[in-house]
């Protein structure tokens, strides 16, 4: 998901203060905890973005929900997002702030997708190779999907390598049908 210049603002912000107080994983940990909240519990997300409901009750409603719970970075970034109507924009402001944050740690997330799940050897092994060819530590999400019925698809970044058994019997079929064949090699007597 391309994230947003508001949202980088926002995730640089909070990336820097965390940078400077030295508490930079337990903030990514606590703010991914929050964002799975934003985006998975619909009552949670409601409840910030209804209008009816006054931004100082939204502010109470934080403060007792995760006051004393998380950091207080997290909680501020929060309110301030209640104040500036962007409450919406959480779960693009955490993926902002992983990005900056594995960039100042030399990391690089990638999605390995696979029709079953792949063993620990694999897996090893792709980590190392694309960590050589990027010069950075691999994180990966691994990802099952039956539909592509063998191989695997490696996502990084904005770059996709499909080596999927589906996507190659596409193009076989799409070089069939686009291929010309002339009728006096085809029929022979």
């Amino acid at each position: 998901m391309a994230v947003n210049d508001v949202a980088r603002v926002y995730a640089n912000s909070l990336f820097e203060i965390a940078k400077e107080k030295n508490v930079l994983e337990q903030v990514e940990k606590e703010f991914k905890a929050v964002s799975e909240i934003a985006t998975e519990e619909d009552d949670f997300r409601r409840y910030l973005n209804a209008p009816g409901i006054t931004i100082e009750d939204k502010k109470k409603f934080l403060d007792k929900v995760f006051g004393g719970k998380i950091s207080e970075y997290i909680v501020n970034l929060l309110k301030l997002l209640i104040d500036n109507g962007r409450q919406t924009s959480i779960a693009d402001i955490y993926e902002a702030f992983v990005e900056y944050n594995d960039n100042a740690h030399n990391r690089q997330r990638i999605t390995v997708i696979s029709q079953s799940s792949l063993d620990s050897s694999l897996l090893d092994k792709i980590k190392s190779e694309v960590g050589k060819k990027f010069g950075k530590e691999i994180i990966i999400t691994e990802q099952v999907d039956a539909s592509i019925l063998g191989g695997i698809i490696i996502k990084i970044g904005d770059i996709v390598i499909d080596g999927s058994l589906a996507k190659g019997l596409k193009n076989i079929r799409s070089n069939l049908l686009n291929s010309k064949v002339r009728s006096e090699l085809a029929y022979e007597d």
